[in-house]
């Protein structure tokens, strides 16, 4: 249907859309975060550019249940709150370094973030950590690898892991006895 340029001399890491404003969220792998709007002309379809991010983009995240607001967090850590009429964050919070996955919960306030030090920290939108699920080691220790993807259930809170040990995992706030 359309192509759209960047205008970035980087790889497009992670999109997110928004089908009612027409809006296209693009992390790059300079760190930038850009929003490009569908419904302009392919050379002037962008609306921002965001460099705050000092390193690659795991993931850029358009909420489309709010007013719009972009969530976009980099290898560093640090996850970014951006509102699209702004130039610059709106709040930064600080995670553990290493990041190779995140994934924010459409119904609830929550977003994880996954790690190749197989560590998988579960946040709620103020930054508090709500849990966190490590490798532990021992003769009952949990094994996990490094995560390659996570992935919300999108009305229950649960969360799906994807590791590079051949593993998918589903963790719930629930306990359930069998």
């Amino acid at each position: 249907m359309k192509d759209i340029p960047t205008g970035a001399d980087s790889c497009v890491t992670s999109l997110s859309c928004d089908s009612q404003r027409s809006l296209i969220v693009a992390g790059l792998g300079d760190g930038s975060v850009r929003v490009f709007d569908r419904r302009m002309g392919p050379n002037e379809c962008r609306v921002m550019t965001y460099r705050e991010h000092g390193a690659w983009v795991v993931k850029a995240h358009l909420q489309k249940e709010t007013d719009g607001h972009i969530i976009s967090v980099s290898v560093n850590g640090d996850v970014r709150f951006f509102e699209p009429r702004t130039p610059d964050s709106i709040n930064v919070l600080q995670t553990v370094k290493g990041l190779t996955a995140l994934d924010i919960h459409p119904q609830a306030n929550l977003f994880a973030c996954g790690s190749m030090n197989q560590f998988i920290a579960v946040y709620n939108a103020n930054g508090d950590v709500i849990s966190n699920i490590k490798y532990y080691d021992g003769f009952m220790g949990q094994r996990i690898g490094a995560i390659s993807c996570l992935a919300f259930h999108p009305y229950w809170p649960h969360l799906a892991v994807g590791s590079n040990d051949y593993y998918m995992s589903i963790y719930s706030a629930e306990k359930r006895l069998r």
